[in-house]
């Protein structure tokens, strides 16, 4: 048997990330995952599906959103907030600018208006890596690392089962 002629490792599977990777799937377009979606259709889709914690998303759903709004836009926030401070550090009587007041108060309100998009994107996220959205109590005991380790993993939708959540 020459190379190349050996029956293939994954048999008639489609390759990672197309849609039909699983075998053919009959899922309505609103609980599907759009695989190899942009940073502002992932976005959109975010903010269109923002409590939608059935279906599935996958790993550029979740992790553009993510990005952009849990780590570039609050760093951002800060680094402004560092600006504004540096002034009024380097005077004798240090205090500290209401700017400052204001923009914590901004940024207070936009995670508390992120909690529950990100908590569905999670949710659907974990479904498609086939896991349960109870995972997602880890959040609240402090263990927030555990179901974004969780996203990391490869699309397996076929291992999820409504009945777990």
């Amino acid at each position: 048997m020459s190379y190349g002629t050996g029956p293939v490792p994954d048999g008639d599977q489609a390759p990672y990330g197309d849609p039909n990777q699983f075998g053919p799937m009959s899922l309505a377009p609103d609980v599907a995952p759009l695989p190899r979606v942009r940073l502002g259709e992932a976005v959109k889709r975010f903010f269109q599906r923002y409590t939608q914690f059935r279906g599935y998303a996958s790993q550029s759903e979740f992790w553009w959103p993510f990005l952009l709004l849990q780590i570039v836009i609050p760093s951002g926030l800060y680094m402004l907030i560092a600006i504004i401070c540096i002034p009024s550090a380097l005077t004798p009587v240090p205090d500290t600018p209401a700017a400052v007041y204001v923009i914590l108060g901004l940024l207070f309100f936009y995670e508390i208006v992120l909690i529950t998009p990100v908590l569905a994107v999670t949710a659907r996220r974990l479904h498609d890596t086939g896991k349960s959205e109870l995972f997602l109590l880890f959040y609240f005991i402090g263990l927030g690392i555990v179901p974004l380790i969780m996203c990391c993993m490869r699309s397996r939708p076929d291992l999820y089962r409504p009945e777990w959540g």
